[in-house]
């Protein structure tokens, strides 16, 4: 007979309970910490993922320039989560999956699954281990810049244009937030001892194949839209609109949709990582754990 596990609940420090609204302590007591998935929360990611539109109108921002450091942001994310992929410590299960990261599909064959001896190396004591059998899967995932790179076809050479210094500082900006978001979930929780590697990879590329789904879905609609309105319904509205608040303006029915597509990918990666179960889109940046899956159906076997 094995020894009853503690209950890791009593383990935690108590803290003093907050008043509760409309106590009598409530306007006394101290306030409450925001809540990270709560309304006041998704009204701050959304009114932040919304304000360079208003930076276009108001001060001039250039909608290239916006686009440029949304495509940097989202190339750190796929960089810093193939990083973090090398500490993972989880064997890859790839069956019944319904989403393949780039580099493998349902027919995988066992070798790449690998089940050989993890050999770590730890190269510094402050960090965990690295497993170099994850090699494998970060470098096969790292196809998925094919995504990345079609937005860029139709500019080509001409993307250089937009490497401004501004754009180069906000770079700097978005790499190094990335870089600490990666470090909060997987560094400072521990999360690489319950994740595979094709598991942390797979948390970038969802994010990839979102974006790249909204581009496909609003280039076209839209461009069709505004040339629609131009020649049929309002002529010489683009027109208008460039001399009241710049020719920037006129793009803004492209920045729209991605603006929109940021705020619903920060707010689903935070409700993904700090909630156990999330609904609703954060289920799509939740990703597949095949022990998650285990435990649901234990439990409704239970309960039946």
């Amino acid at each position: 007979m094995t020894a009853a596990e503690p209950d890791l609940y009593s383990l935690r420090p108590q803290y003093p309970v907050m008043p509760s609204e409309g106590s009598s302590d409530a306007e006394s007591g101290p306030s409450r910490p925001l809540d990270p998935t709560g309304p006041a929360a998704l009204a701050i990611v959304v009114a932040t993922s919304l304000l360079p539109l208003a930076g276009v109108v108001a001060f001039d921002w250039r909608v290239g320039e916006l686009l440029a450091v949304y495509w940097i942001e989202v190339a750190a994310l796929v960089l810093a989560h193939g990083v973090a992929a090398m500490f993972a410590e989880r064997p890859i299960v790839l069956a019944d999956r319904s989403f393949y990261i780039t580099g493998y599909d349902e027919d995988a064959e066992r070798d790449d699954v690998w089940e050989r001896d993890p050999n770590p190396i730890r190269p510094v004591s402050w960090l965990p281990p690295i497993y170099r059998r994850n090699a494998r899967v970060v470098a096969r995932s790292l196809g998925v810049f094919a995504f990345l790179l079609f937005p860029l076809a139709p500019v080509g050479f001409d993307a250089l244009s937009y490497l401004t210094p501004t754009v180069g500082l906000a770079a700097l900006g978005v790499c190094g937030a990335q870089a600490a978001a990666v470090y909060r979930e997987f560094f400072a929780e521990r999360a690489y001892e319950d994740r595979s590697p094709y598991m942390v990879v797979e948390a970038a590329q969802r994010v990839v194949f979102f974006y790249f789904v909204i581009g496909m879905l609003t280039v076209i609609p839209v461009t069709i839209g505004v040339f629609v309105i131009e020649a049929a319904l309002a002529p010489g509205l683009l027109d208008r609109v460039a001399d009241a608040f710049g020719a920037e303006a006129v793009l803004l029915p492209y920045l729209l949709p991605i603006a929109l597509a940021k705020a619903t990918v920060e707010w689903g990666r935070r409700r993904a990582v700090r909630e156990d179960d999330p609904d609703g889109v954060a289920t799509w940046f939740t990703g597949e754990d095949p022990r998650r899956e285990w435990k649901k159906r234990e439990e409704s076997a239970g309960d039946d």
